[in-house]
């Protein structure tokens, strides 16, 4: 029901900033087990704003801008966004990347592990790819952003498992 609402203001927003790509995104606890979007730079200096995985996200800040990685600012929520796999996609470049990909998306293999020792595996591994990379097959001309809409407003993705869910309240209550 909410997503009649979160759409419409995002393709308004997609539609005003001429958007390539624009992902839905909500307000972000540090370290909350949901993606983070950032504006990334290369050493060549081109920028790109797109979705690190959660458990991506402490680790390359502290190699890169923050030592103390992932933290909440004075508004009580990280500084990026929780991605809600929610794009909005601007048809005519769409269509054009499709033509020169094929809809092929960079794969990678994501086990998940029951513990810290990484002994034993929690599901199968497989191999994967994610539709938020699709911005990284874009040229660096490409206009992607990012619309943030209050949680209530927006549909979230639920994809823990009970006992994950409870471990992880405690950033729902910081």
């Amino acid at each position: 029901m909410f997503w009649q609402q979160a759409i419409p203001a995002a393709l308004g927003v997609s539609s005003m900033k001429e958007y390539h790509v624009n992902s839905l995104a909500v307000p972000r606890k540090a370290k909350e087990a949901i993606g983070g979007i950032a504006k990334r730079t290369h050493a060549d200096g081109r920028t790109m704003v797109i979705n690190v995985e959660y458990n991506q996200l402490d680790p390359l800040l502290r190699a890169t801008i923050n030592p103390e990685g992932d933290v909440n600012v004075e508004t009580g929520f990280s500084p990026f966004p929780g991605n809600i796999y929610q794009l909005i996609l601007e048809l005519g470049p769409y269509i054009e990347e499709l033509n020169k990909t094929g809809g092929a998306i960079k794969e990678f293999v994501n086990p998940k592990y029951k513990d810290a020792s990484k002994t034993s595996f929690k599901s199968s591994t497989r191999l994967e790819c994610m539709m938020q990379d699709y911005p990284k097959t874009l040229p660096p001309t490409a206009r992607v952003g990012f619309t943030v809409m209050d949680a209530w407003l927006a549909y979230a993705p639920v994809k823990n498992n009970p006992e994950d869910a409870a471990k992880r309240q405690h950033f729902k209550d910081a």
